[in-house]
């Protein structure tokens, strides 16, 4: 069972974005979430399910780092982001996103790379799962992860916002 530090306050903000509004949750610790807008709920449920008794209150103070960082990526002056990001995650979650944030910017890796860099080398559906419910996209760059046949597979702001992002960073698409 996943225990989690229960903040008090959750700061919450939008982003405008190329690909659509973008919600930002934080605590102290740094950042919690980033939901995509096409998310019904903006990613709060998810904010509030993990924090039962935290506070949501406006955020775009607390979370003034983020927006700069995630600007500067969308203008392509930023390639890796710096601010502090709290995940609230399981152990095994924890070491695929931790692979993933090394995917240099410009380049994709396919589940079966990240499952044998974890030492998984048969966890792939697994690596897909974890991948599926990363709490901070863009951030943690599940978007260069694709197929090994070099398709674009799982995304939760679609397709679409995966090419696209892929594409920002230079990166090459079959």
């Amino acid at each position: 069972m996943l225990t989690l530090r229960e903040p008090q306050i959750v700061s919450v903000s939008r982003f405008a974005s190329p690909i659509g509004m973008l919600w930002l949750a934080s605590t102290e610790r740094g950042l919690v979430r980033i939901a995509f807008d096409c998310e019904e709920d903006h990613g709060l449920e998810w904010v509030l399910k993990r924090f039962p008794n935290a506070k949501l209150i406006p955020g775009e103070k607390a979370n003034a780092e983020y927006h700069i960082q995630l600007g500067e990526y969308f203008q392509r002056t930023r390639r890796e982001f710096t601010s502090k990001v709290d995940l609230a995650v399981s152990e095994f979650q924890r070491s695929v996103l931790d692979e993933v944030s090394k995917i240099p910017f410009g380049s994709t890796a396919c589940y079966k790379d990240i499952a044998q860099a974890i030492g998984m080398p048969t966890a792939s559906r697994a690596v897909g799962r974890a991948l599926a419910t990363n709490p901070v996209p863009i951030v943690v760059p599940c978007h260069r992860v694709i197929g090994r046949d070099g398709q674009l597979v799982g995304f939760g702001g679609g397709l679409h916002v995966k090419k696209w992002l892929i594409s920002h960073e230079g990166g090459l698409l079959h």
